[in-house]
């Protein structure tokens, strides 16, 4: 998928009716913060971080954090490596996976029904 198509197919928080992903997005993902590096997956990562009061561990463009909501994996420009991100997506263990084109977060959480969101 091209840039162009995912923004075409994206959804923004108005079309969220997850709870918890809703609150992900609004609350720590696009909250404005003081000190968020620049970039798209290290200021998810950061905020993520800062959030939950947990640090990631990091490897090669993938980071893991494990904290009272679940566990989240980042993906740093998902769909330069489509194949292993779409095994996430399909991964049953995965029950929420974001698409944001620049990087990629999947949740782990037993609470959640299993959905896949491409988000803006």
């Amino acid at each position: 998928m091209n840039r162009l198509q995912h923004f075409l197919r994206a959804k923004t928080q108005f079309n969220l009716h997850s709870p918890f992903v809703y609150g992900l997005y609004t609350e720590v993902l696009f909250s404005r913060a003081e000190g968020c590096p620049r970039g798209r997956y290290e200021g998810a990562l950061w905020r993520l971080e800062r959030h939950y009061g947990v640090v990631a561990v990091c490897s090669d463009g993938e980071a893991r954090l494990s904290c009272s909501d679940g566990e989240f994996l980042v993906l740093d420009h998902p769909h330069r490596r489509e194949a292993s991100w779409q095994a996430v997506v399909a991964d049953a263990r995965w029950q929420a996976t974001l698409d944001f084109f620049d990087y990629g977060i999947a949740v782990a959480n037993p609470h959640l029904s299993k959905q896949h969101f491409i988000l803006r």
